[in-house]
């Protein structure tokens, strides 16, 4: 099943940028809007992580969206 999401075209045409993102060590998702704005146009997909380092920080669901209405493609694992 096809998605049509910038992800699967970039991995359909063998060429891929990605960006693994940490989540703040906070709730603030303003520094998830800046990073995603310059990010965006330079990767094709963002990886946003899950309890890094087992050190509470912002839900990378919650990072995962901001940086989604910012227009970085988020890829949550």
């Amino acid at each position: 099943m096809k998605s049509g999401s910038t992800l699967e075209k970039v991995i359909a045409a063998v060429i891929l940028r990605s960006q693994q993102n940490s989540p703040p060590m906070s709730a603030d998702g303003h520094e998830v809007q800046k990073k995603a704005q310059l990010l965006k146009g330079f990767c094709d997909a963002a990886n946003v992580t899950d309890c890094q380092t087992a050190v509470v920080r912002i839900s990378s669901i919650a990072a995962a969206a901001i940086a989604l209405q910012e227009g970085l493609e988020p890829s949550c694992r």
